[in-house]
Protein backbone atom coordinates (compact mmCIF):
# COMPACT_ATOMS: atom_id res chain seq x y z
CA UNK A 1 0.00 0.00 0.00
CA UNK A 2 0.96 3.69 -0.38
CA UNK A 3 0.45 5.46 2.92
CA UNK A 4 0.56 9.39 3.17
CA UNK A 5 1.22 10.53 6.87
CA UNK A 6 0.26 14.16 7.43
CA UNK A 7 1.06 15.59 10.32
CA UNK A 8 1.56 18.91 12.04
CA UNK A 9 4.40 17.79 13.62
CA UNK A 10 7.21 14.97 13.33
CA UNK A 11 10.08 13.14 14.78
CA UNK A 12 12.56 13.90 15.73
CA UNK A 13 10.69 17.29 17.07
CA UNK A 14 10.72 15.81 20.47
CA UNK A 15 9.28 18.87 21.99
CA UNK A 16 5.67 18.54 20.99
CA UNK A 17 5.93 15.13 23.78
CA UNK A 18 4.13 11.45 21.80
CA UNK A 19 2.40 12.44 18.88
CA UNK A 20 5.84 12.65 16.64
CA UNK A 21 6.98 9.53 18.23
CA UNK A 22 3.76 7.43 18.04
CA UNK A 23 3.53 8.74 14.08
CA UNK A 24 7.23 7.82 12.94
CA UNK A 25 6.29 4.57 15.37
CA UNK A 26 3.79 3.71 12.83
CA UNK A 27 5.39 4.77 9.60
CA UNK A 28 8.39 2.75 9.98
CA UNK A 29 6.29 -0.34 11.20
CA UNK A 30 4.05 -0.05 8.42
CA UNK A 31 7.71 0.06 6.67
CA UNK A 32 9.04 -2.89 8.18
CA UNK A 33 6.41 -4.33 6.78
CA UNK A 34 6.50 -3.81 2.87
CA UNK A 35 4.68 -0.84 2.30
CA UNK A 36 5.25 3.12 0.90
CA UNK A 37 5.10 5.37 3.49
CA UNK A 38 5.65 9.55 3.41
CA UNK A 39 5.46 11.79 5.16
CA UNK A 40 3.64 15.90 4.74
CA UNK A 41 5.40 18.01 7.46
CA UNK A 42 5.82 21.39 9.05
CA UNK A 43 8.99 22.25 10.24
CA UNK A 44 8.47 23.75 13.35
CA UNK A 45 11.67 25.04 14.35
CA UNK A 46 12.43 26.22 10.42
CA UNK A 47 9.28 28.27 9.33
CA UNK A 48 11.00 28.82 5.55
CA UNK A 49 11.77 24.89 5.03
CA UNK A 50 10.84 23.15 1.53
CA UNK A 51 12.13 20.23 1.19
CA UNK A 52 12.24 16.17 1.35
CA UNK A 53 14.54 14.29 3.29
CA UNK A 54 14.42 10.70 4.88
CA UNK A 55 14.28 10.79 8.59
CA UNK A 56 15.17 6.61 9.98
CA UNK A 57 14.07 5.27 6.61
CA UNK A 58 11.05 7.22 6.05
CA UNK A 59 10.38 9.67 3.13
CA UNK A 60 9.42 13.39 4.91
CA UNK A 61 8.18 16.08 2.87
CA UNK A 62 8.45 19.56 4.85
CA UNK A 63 6.39 22.80 3.59
CA UNK A 64 6.70 26.66 4.83
CA UNK A 65 4.26 28.03 7.06
CA UNK A 66 3.12 30.87 8.89
CA UNK A 67 0.93 31.36 12.23
CA UNK A 68 1.87 31.72 15.27
CA UNK A 69 2.29 28.57 18.08
CA UNK A 70 0.62 25.80 17.21
CA UNK A 71 -2.35 27.51 14.72
CA UNK A 72 0.29 26.69 11.12
CA UNK A 73 -1.16 27.53 7.58
CA UNK A 74 1.29 26.08 4.86
CA UNK A 75 1.79 28.67 2.14
CA UNK A 76 3.11 26.33 0.02
CA UNK A 77 1.35 22.88 -0.90
CA UNK A 78 2.07 21.92 -4.37
CA UNK A 79 4.17 18.80 -2.93
CA UNK A 80 1.06 18.13 -0.82
CA UNK A 81 -0.92 18.10 -3.98
CA UNK A 82 1.33 15.69 -5.65
CA UNK A 83 1.73 13.19 -2.23
CA UNK A 84 -1.81 12.90 -2.11
CA UNK A 85 -1.86 12.24 -5.81
CA UNK A 86 0.62 9.52 -5.24
CA UNK A 87 -0.91 8.13 -1.78
CA UNK A 88 -4.00 5.29 -1.90
CA UNK A 89 -5.05 6.34 1.63
CA UNK A 90 -4.81 9.54 3.36
CA UNK A 91 -4.31 9.76 6.83
CA UNK A 92 -4.21 13.03 8.45
CA UNK A 93 -3.47 13.52 12.28
CA UNK A 94 -4.35 16.37 14.97
CA UNK A 95 -6.33 19.82 14.47
CA UNK A 96 -5.50 23.24 14.63
CA UNK A 97 -3.85 23.87 11.97
CA UNK A 98 -4.83 23.78 8.17
CA UNK A 99 -2.43 21.44 7.20
CA UNK A 100 -4.74 18.58 7.80
CA UNK A 101 -8.04 20.32 6.06
CA UNK A 102 -5.85 20.82 3.35
CA UNK A 103 -5.43 17.42 2.87
CA UNK A 104 -8.79 16.27 3.30
CA UNK A 105 -10.07 18.47 0.86
CA UNK A 106 -7.31 16.74 -1.71
CA UNK A 107 -8.24 13.49 -0.86
CA UNK A 108 -11.58 14.11 -1.72
CA UNK A 109 -10.68 16.25 -4.76
CA UNK A 110 -8.53 13.23 -6.04
CA UNK A 111 -10.78 10.32 -4.72
CA UNK A 112 -8.69 9.11 -1.94
CA UNK A 113 -9.68 7.80 1.41
CA UNK A 114 -8.89 10.11 4.10
CA UNK A 115 -8.79 8.65 7.45
CA UNK A 116 -8.76 11.14 10.43
CA UNK A 117 -7.21 11.15 13.82
CA UNK A 118 -8.16 13.66 15.98
CA UNK A 119 -5.14 13.22 18.71
CA UNK A 120 -7.15 14.24 21.89
CA UNK A 121 -8.15 17.57 20.14
CA UNK A 122 -11.68 17.20 19.67
CA UNK A 123 -12.84 19.01 22.55
CA UNK A 124 -11.47 22.11 23.28
CA UNK A 125 -10.03 22.19 27.11
CA UNK A 126 -7.36 25.01 27.69
CA UNK A 127 -5.79 27.59 25.69
CA UNK A 128 -7.44 30.19 23.47
CA UNK A 129 -11.27 28.19 23.81
CA UNK A 130 -13.29 30.75 21.71
CA UNK A 131 -10.46 29.92 18.55
CA UNK A 132 -10.70 26.37 19.23
CA UNK A 133 -14.22 26.35 19.51
CA UNK A 134 -14.56 28.35 16.23
CA UNK A 135 -12.04 25.67 14.46
CA UNK A 136 -14.15 23.55 15.37
CA UNK A 137 -17.46 24.79 14.17
CA UNK A 138 -14.93 25.92 10.76
CA UNK A 139 -13.11 22.79 10.03
CA UNK A 140 -13.49 19.81 12.70
CA UNK A 141 -17.22 19.15 11.04
CA UNK A 142 -15.48 19.31 7.61
CA UNK A 143 -12.97 16.74 8.21
CA UNK A 144 -15.23 14.36 10.12
CA UNK A 145 -17.79 14.52 7.05
CA UNK A 146 -14.96 13.62 4.60
CA UNK A 147 -13.01 10.88 7.13
CA UNK A 148 -13.57 7.25 5.83
CA UNK A 149 -12.61 6.18 9.37
CA UNK A 150 -12.01 8.55 12.67
CA UNK A 151 -8.90 6.48 14.52
CA UNK A 152 -9.21 7.20 18.55
CA UNK A 153 -7.11 5.72 20.69
CA UNK A 154 -9.01 5.43 23.43
CA UNK A 155 -12.77 4.83 24.95
CA UNK A 156 -12.71 7.77 26.46
CA UNK A 157 -11.94 9.87 23.79
CA UNK A 158 -14.34 7.86 21.52
CA UNK A 159 -16.83 9.32 24.21
CA UNK A 160 -15.49 13.23 23.38
CA UNK A 161 -17.01 12.51 19.78
CA UNK A 162 -20.20 11.64 20.32
CA UNK A 163 -22.59 11.39 17.76
CA UNK A 164 -20.33 13.63 15.56
CA UNK A 165 -19.14 10.74 13.16
CA UNK A 166 -21.36 7.42 12.63
CA UNK A 167 -20.28 4.54 15.25
CA UNK A 168 -19.33 2.09 12.01
CA UNK A 169 -16.69 4.67 10.90
CA UNK A 170 -15.14 5.26 14.46
CA UNK A 171 -12.24 2.94 15.25
CA UNK A 172 -10.45 2.55 18.60
CA UNK A 173 -7.09 1.64 18.49
CA UNK A 174 -4.68 2.52 20.93
CA UNK A 175 -0.59 3.44 21.34
CA UNK A 176 2.17 1.22 21.25
CA UNK A 177 5.50 1.67 22.99
CA UNK A 178 8.68 0.08 22.09
CA UNK A 179 9.43 -2.21 24.62
CA UNK A 180 13.10 -3.75 23.54
CA UNK A 181 14.38 0.11 24.56
CA UNK A 182 13.35 -0.93 28.16
CA UNK A 183 14.95 -4.10 28.92
CA UNK A 184 18.18 -2.57 29.81
CA UNK A 185 17.91 0.71 31.67
CA UNK A 186 20.84 2.61 32.80
CA UNK A 187 21.63 3.35 36.14
CA UNK A 188 19.47 5.93 37.77
CA UNK A 189 22.18 7.00 40.25
CA UNK A 190 23.63 9.35 37.54
CA UNK A 191 20.48 11.40 37.91
CA UNK A 192 20.03 11.71 41.25
CA UNK A 193 23.62 13.16 41.86
CA UNK A 194 23.30 15.50 38.72
CA UNK A 195 20.25 16.87 40.55
CA UNK A 196 21.97 16.60 44.18
CA UNK A 197 19.75 13.64 45.36
CA UNK A 198 20.48 10.67 47.73
CA UNK A 199 20.36 7.32 46.66
CA UNK A 200 17.28 6.82 49.80
CA UNK A 201 15.77 10.07 48.67
CA UNK A 202 11.92 9.16 47.70
CA UNK A 203 11.26 10.44 43.72
CA UNK A 204 8.29 10.94 42.46
CA UNK A 205 8.41 11.50 38.52
CA UNK A 206 6.23 13.36 36.20
CA UNK A 207 7.34 13.56 32.27
CA UNK A 208 5.00 15.54 29.77
CA UNK A 209 5.05 19.37 28.63
CA UNK A 210 5.19 21.58 30.97
CA UNK A 211 1.28 22.38 30.12
CA UNK A 212 -2.07 23.26 31.91
CA UNK A 213 -3.51 20.21 30.00
CA UNK A 214 -1.57 18.09 32.05
CA UNK A 215 -2.62 19.84 35.64
CA UNK A 216 0.66 20.16 37.47
CA UNK A 217 -0.49 23.09 39.62
CA UNK A 218 -3.00 20.41 40.82
CA UNK A 219 0.00 18.13 41.53
CA UNK A 220 2.04 20.86 43.06
CA UNK A 221 -0.57 21.10 45.53
CA UNK A 222 -1.21 17.33 46.21
CA UNK A 223 2.28 16.86 46.44
CA UNK A 224 2.73 19.89 49.51
CA UNK A 225 -0.31 17.60 50.57
CA UNK A 226 0.76 14.06 50.55
CA UNK A 227 3.72 15.19 53.40
CA UNK A 228 6.18 12.57 52.41
CA UNK A 229 9.01 13.77 54.27
CA UNK A 230 12.42 14.43 52.18
CA UNK A 231 10.35 13.28 48.79
CA UNK A 232 11.72 15.05 46.04
CA UNK A 233 9.07 15.73 42.47
CA UNK A 234 10.88 16.26 39.12
CA UNK A 235 9.00 17.93 36.46
CA UNK A 236 10.72 16.60 32.99
CA UNK A 237 9.49 18.31 29.81
CA UNK A 238 9.87 21.20 27.29
CA UNK A 239 8.64 24.26 28.47
CA UNK A 240 6.25 25.61 25.47
CA UNK A 241 4.47 27.88 27.72
CA UNK A 242 7.23 30.36 29.73
CA UNK A 243 4.07 31.87 31.25
CA UNK A 244 2.70 29.09 32.41
CA UNK A 245 5.76 27.41 33.69
CA UNK A 246 6.50 31.01 35.79
CA UNK A 247 3.34 30.62 37.39
CA UNK A 248 3.93 27.15 38.55
CA UNK A 249 6.82 28.17 39.99
CA UNK A 250 5.00 30.60 42.21
CA UNK A 251 3.22 27.93 43.20
CA UNK A 252 5.70 26.54 44.70
CA UNK A 253 7.30 29.16 46.62
CA UNK A 254 3.76 29.89 47.89
CA UNK A 255 3.90 26.46 49.37
CA UNK A 256 7.27 26.11 50.53
CA UNK A 257 8.72 23.78 47.77
CA UNK A 258 11.00 25.31 45.95
CA UNK A 259 13.63 22.80 47.44
CA UNK A 260 11.47 19.94 46.86
CA UNK A 261 10.12 20.70 43.01
CA UNK A 262 12.87 20.21 40.36
CA UNK A 263 12.25 21.36 36.88
CA UNK A 264 14.54 19.06 34.76
CA UNK A 265 14.09 20.44 31.56
CA UNK A 266 13.37 18.29 28.63
CA UNK A 267 15.09 14.43 28.61
CA UNK A 268 15.63 12.20 25.77
CA UNK A 269 16.89 8.80 25.25
CA UNK A 270 19.02 7.64 27.33
CA UNK A 271 19.18 10.68 29.74
CA UNK A 272 14.62 10.38 29.62
CA UNK A 273 15.58 6.16 30.86
CA UNK A 274 17.91 7.48 33.51
CA UNK A 275 15.17 9.30 34.82
CA UNK A 276 12.76 6.59 34.67
CA UNK A 277 15.10 4.41 36.30
CA UNK A 278 15.89 6.48 39.41
CA UNK A 279 12.40 7.22 39.99
CA UNK A 280 10.14 5.46 43.40
CA UNK A 281 6.93 6.78 41.38
CA UNK A 282 5.69 7.92 37.88
CA UNK A 283 2.57 10.59 38.15
CA UNK A 284 0.67 11.79 35.01
CA UNK A 285 -2.11 13.86 36.30
CA UNK A 286 -3.19 15.17 33.41
CA UNK A 287 -7.05 16.73 32.65
CA UNK A 288 -7.32 14.60 29.50
CA UNK A 289 -5.22 12.00 27.49
CA UNK A 290 -6.39 10.83 24.81
CA UNK A 291 -4.23 7.37 25.29
CA UNK A 292 -0.61 8.39 27.89
CA UNK A 293 1.97 7.36 26.41
CA UNK A 294 4.45 8.41 28.94
CA UNK A 295 2.55 5.86 31.48
CA UNK A 296 3.10 3.43 29.57
CA UNK A 297 6.94 4.28 29.46
CA UNK A 298 7.05 4.05 33.03
CA UNK A 299 5.40 0.35 32.81
CA UNK A 300 7.67 -0.31 30.81
CA UNK A 301 10.59 0.92 33.02
CA UNK A 302 8.85 -1.09 35.77
CA UNK A 303 7.63 1.97 38.13
CA UNK A 304 3.98 2.07 39.57
CA UNK A 305 2.23 4.15 38.20
CA UNK A 306 -0.07 6.89 39.51
CA UNK A 307 -2.72 9.04 37.27
CA UNK A 308 -6.06 10.56 36.67
CA UNK A 309 -8.99 8.57 35.71
CA UNK A 310 -9.53 11.13 32.32
CA UNK A 311 -6.21 9.11 30.91
CA UNK A 312 -6.88 7.01 28.29
CA UNK A 313 -4.88 4.46 29.54
CA UNK A 314 -5.84 4.67 33.31
CA UNK A 315 -8.02 1.26 32.71
CA UNK A 316 -5.35 -0.59 31.43
CA UNK A 317 -3.39 0.64 34.56
CA UNK A 318 -6.00 0.98 37.56
CA UNK A 319 -4.69 -1.74 40.29
CA UNK A 320 -2.53 -3.74 37.70
CA UNK A 321 0.60 -1.55 36.99
CA UNK A 322 -0.62 1.35 39.43
CA UNK A 323 -3.74 3.19 40.74
CA UNK A 324 -6.07 5.41 38.48
CA UNK A 325 -7.33 8.42 40.90
CA UNK A 326 -10.51 11.10 40.16
CA UNK A 327 -9.32 14.66 39.03
CA UNK A 328 -9.40 15.77 42.72
CA UNK A 329 -7.00 17.07 44.38
CA UNK A 330 -7.16 15.19 47.56
CA UNK A 331 -7.37 12.06 45.51
CA UNK A 332 -3.82 12.48 44.70
CA UNK A 333 -2.52 13.72 47.61
CA UNK A 334 -3.33 10.18 48.98
CA UNK A 335 -2.22 8.33 46.12
CA UNK A 336 1.20 9.77 46.48
CA UNK A 337 1.47 9.47 50.25
CA UNK A 338 0.35 5.37 49.56
CA UNK A 339 2.24 4.84 46.94
CA UNK A 340 5.57 6.13 48.36
CA UNK A 341 4.79 4.76 51.75
CA UNK A 342 2.85 1.79 52.10
CA UNK A 343 4.97 -0.94 50.68
CA UNK A 344 2.60 -3.88 49.90
CA UNK A 345 -0.05 -1.49 48.55
CA UNK A 346 2.76 -1.04 45.90
CA UNK A 347 3.05 -4.88 45.22
CA UNK A 348 -0.44 -5.28 45.37
CA UNK A 349 -1.43 -2.78 42.78
CA UNK A 350 1.37 -3.13 40.22
CA UNK A 351 1.41 -7.49 40.15
CA UNK A 352 0.03 -7.55 36.72
CA UNK A 353 2.07 -5.41 35.62
CA UNK A 354 3.00 -8.39 32.91
CA UNK A 355 -0.13 -8.47 31.52
CA UNK A 356 0.02 -4.55 30.91
CA UNK A 357 3.02 -5.19 28.80
CA UNK A 358 1.83 -7.43 27.14
CA UNK A 359 -0.70 -5.47 26.13
CA UNK A 360 1.49 -2.12 24.91
CA UNK A 361 3.74 -3.34 22.03
CA UNK A 362 3.27 -2.31 18.55
CA UNK A 363 1.75 -5.43 16.71
CA UNK A 364 -1.78 -5.16 17.47
CA UNK A 365 -1.78 -1.41 16.32
CA UNK A 366 0.18 -2.11 13.47
CA UNK A 367 -2.47 -5.05 12.63
CA UNK A 368 -5.44 -2.75 12.93
CA UNK A 369 -3.59 -0.26 10.80
CA UNK A 370 -3.31 -2.67 8.03
CA UNK A 371 -6.26 -3.91 8.25
CA UNK A 372 -7.91 -0.74 8.06
CA UNK A 373 -6.22 0.96 5.27
CA UNK A 374 -6.69 -2.33 3.07
CA UNK A 375 -10.32 -1.98 4.00
CA UNK A 376 -11.16 2.10 3.51
CA UNK A 377 -8.79 1.50 -0.08
CA UNK A 378 -10.72 -1.82 -1.65
CA UNK A 379 -14.29 -0.40 -0.14
CA UNK A 380 -13.10 2.88 -2.64
CA UNK A 381 -11.72 1.20 -5.79
CA UNK A 382 -15.67 -0.35 -5.73
CA UNK A 383 -16.81 2.81 -5.16
CA UNK A 384 -15.07 4.18 -8.28
CA UNK A 385 -15.68 1.44 -10.54
CA UNK A 386 -19.32 1.00 -9.59
CA UNK A 387 -21.47 2.06 -12.95
CA UNK A 388 -23.90 4.97 -11.74
CA UNK A 389 -27.13 2.40 -12.78
CA UNK A 390 -27.62 -0.59 -14.34
CA UNK A 391 -27.82 -0.40 -18.30
CA UNK A 392 -31.23 -0.36 -19.20
CA UNK A 393 -32.06 -3.44 -21.94
CA UNK A 394 -32.27 -3.53 -25.88
CA UNK A 395 -35.06 -3.44 -27.43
Amino acid sequence: MRILQVTSVYYPELQFGGPPQKIHALSRGLAARGHQVQVVTLAQSQRSANHQTTVEGISVQYLPWVGRGAWQAPVSWRPLVEAVRWAEVVHGYGLYNLLCPLAAWQAGRQDRPFVLEPQGMAVARTGNLPLKRLYHRSFTAYLLQQAASVIVTSPAEAADLGGATPADRLIVRRNGIDLELFHSLPSGHGFRRRFGLADDTPLVLFVGRISPIKNLEMLLRAFAQADVPEARLVLVGPILEPDYAAYLRTVCSELALDDAVLFAGPLYGDDKLAALAAADLFVLPSLFESFGNAAAEAVAANLPVLLTDTCGIARQIHERAGIAVPVDQAALASGLHDLLTIEHLRSEVTNRRSEVLAELSWKEPLDQMEHLYATIINRQSASILKPMSDPKPTS
